[in-house]
């Protein structure tokens, strides 16, 4: 059995070179860049109005009582226009101001009169209400960082600059094996000595989240033939498999030799820590293999723990808190504590059994106590992982 920095070196060292591919834009939310983009022209690329009103020349304000309507420019006008001396030109937001025109005066300040518009109260300044080129983003500027995450706001912008296809990082496809005699299918009437199959749902839920719909998802009983089957069919259309259950060393416990029997090459079998203590990872080829124990929270706190940065999760949020309570373990473990960070300090949860899934659901972060460890108090700073 290792401890827990080596089994997540050990994760670090089999990870597979990156795969890329060129997507639609509008697909790509929640992606991470392949590579750095640059700004094709300016934004604007025109000089532009920010407002609705008159472009004008600011100077002709102070020899002009009245300036005379010359022309009218809306948005999306390609026409050339100019503005002469004492004249004044009707102007819409995102409109290109005219050549002369270095002043934009919104439109609730004209006042009409028979010698034409004259503007009250007058700008303060010359300038005012017109972008310049290259005010929001100049040609050649860094818009997209490689490996940066593409936001729906990314998107936008990206599309601003007409980039329709973005070079991003391929998500792995991944495949889900649940086992156990004892589970059943939510839905159907539960029988004496079953329960309802949580691990399935929760893990296509989390891969969802980060926008990855599993390639197989079963569910299969403790027979070894049924097994094998699974695990071979799964291993055809992933690059990562999850398996959980059947990974200890009990007498129904037949996922790690069958494993094995379909070419798998164990990396590791047991990790220095609770909850989650029975973890395998192994190899075939290209793809990774994950065994994790069948109980629902060591389940999904491995899949924090180890799985998340391989399915390109959000980069998870490390902080060291005050604990809002004393704490006592044994020492050999280290173990991950379901919490919940309050204001300045974290609180460890009631309810840290492994088949206590609704603690989950009410934590927002793991509380991580190393195995040399036996007390912490109240107040002392823990390592904790914000989900």
């Amino acid at each position: 059995m290792i401890d827990v920095t080596e089994a997540m070196q050990l994760v670090k060292n089999q990870l597979p070179a990156i795969k890329t591919e060129t997507i639609a834009i509008d697909l790509a939310v929640g992606l991470l860049s392949a590579s750095d983009l640059h700004a094709p022209f300016s934004l604007p690329p025109f000089i532009q109005s920010s407002v609705d009103g008159y472009a004008i020349r600011f100077h002709d304000l102070d020899t002009s009582e009245a300036l005379l309507i010359a022309d009218e420019v809306a948005a999306g006008c390609s026409k050339a226009s100019s503005l002469k001396p004492g004249s004044a030109i009707r102007i819409f937001t995102g409109a290109p101001v005219p050549l002369g025109a270095d002043t934009v005066v919104m439109q609730e300040f004209a006042k009409l009169n028979p010698k034409g518009i004259s503007f009250d109260p007058r700008p303060e300044e010359k300038g005012m209400f017109v972008r310049a080129v290259g005010s929001h983003l100049n040609q050649g500027e860094l818009v997209l960082s490689k490996g940066q995450r593409i936001t729906a706001a990314m998107v936008g912008h990206l599309s601003g600059l007409g980039i329709n296809e973005v070079k991003v990082i391929q998500k792995p496809s991944v495949a889900i094996v649940t086992t156990g005699s004892e589970v059943m299918e939510p839905g159907t009437p539960l029988t004496d000595g079953k329960i309802y199959d949580s691990n399935k749902a929760t893990l296509t839920a989390i891969l969802k989240e980060h926008g990855i719909s599993p390639t197989f998802v079963t569910h299969v009983s403790d027979d070894p033939d049924r097994i094998l089957a699974e695990i071979e069919r799964a291993l055809e259309k992933c690059d990562l498999l999850i398996i959980t259950g059947g990974v200890s060393v009990g007498n129904y416990d037949y996922v790690v030799p069958m494993l094995e029997k379909a070419g798998v090459t164990k990396i590791f079998h047991g990790v220095k820590q609770k909850p989650g203590k029975p973890l395998y990872f192994g190899k075939m080829g290209s793809k990774l293999i994950f065994g994790l124990p069948g109980n629902p929270v060591s389940a999904l706190a491995c899949f924090y723990l180890y799985i998340s940065s391989l399915v390109q999760s959000k980069d998870p949020l490390f902080l060291q808190l005050p604990l809002a309570c004393d704490f006592h373990k044994k020492k050999g473990l280290t173990h991950f504590l379901r919490g919940f960070v309050n204001g300045h300090q974290v609180e460890i949860l009631t309810g840290q059994e492994s088949y206590m899934l609704h603690t989950f659901t009410k934590a927002n972060c793991l509380v991580s106590i190393p195995e040399s460890i036996e007390t912490i108090k109240k107040g002392e700073l823990v390592d904790v992982r914000i989900f």
